[in-house]
C-alpha cells in the first residue's frame, strides 16, 4: 500500500466522520434553517470547527484524488474562506454561508461521491481494479 493512498483514505474517513457529526448536531438541536443556526451558539461553534477540520483534512490529500470529487472540490474556496474567518475573526462569520456549506456537505450525492472515492482507494490498495 502506498503511503499516499493510506493518507488519502485516512483523510476521507475523517471527512466523512465530520460530515456525520454535522448531521448529528443538526438533528439533535433541530437545526432546519439559517435562523436556527444563528440562534444556537453551541451549534455554531461545533459546525464551524467541523468545517475547519474538513478543510484542513482535504489540504492533506493528493490533488489527483481530489480531482475525482467535483462536488466536494467545488466547496474548497468557500470552506477556505469560512475556515479563515472562523479561525481569525470569529465574530465576522456569516452563518448563511456556513449553513449553505453544511447543507452541501451533508447532501446525499456529496456523501455518495466521497464514499465511492473511498471504495476506489480501498480497491486500488488491494489490487482489485
Amino acid at each position: 500500500m502506498k503511503p499516499s493512498h493510506n493518507l488519502n483514505l485516512i483523510c476521507l474517513n475523517k471527512i466523512l466522520k465530520y460530515i456525520n457529526v454535522i448531521e448529528e448536531i443538526y438533528d439533535f438541536h433541530n437545526i432546519k434553517s439559517v435562523s436556527d443556526l444563528q440562534s444556537n451558539f453551541m451549534c455554531q461553534l461545533a459546525v464551524t470547527q467541523a468545517i475547519t477540520n474538513i478543510f484542513e483534512l482535504q489540504k492533506k490529500m493528493q490533488a489527483e484524488i481530489l480531482s475525482k470529487t467535483p462536488l466536494f472540490s467545488k466547496l474548497f474556496p468557500t470552506m477556505s474562506a469560512a475556515r479563515n474567518i472562523a479561525s481569525h475573526d470569529y465574530e465576522s462569520v456569516d452563518f448563511e454561508i456556513i449553513y449553505r456549506v453544511t447543507k452541501q456537505l451533508t447532501d446525499k450525492l456529496m456523501i455518495q461521491e466521497l464514499e465511492m472515492l473511498k471504495n476506489d482507494i480501498k480497491r486500488s490498495q488491494t489490487g482489485n481494479t
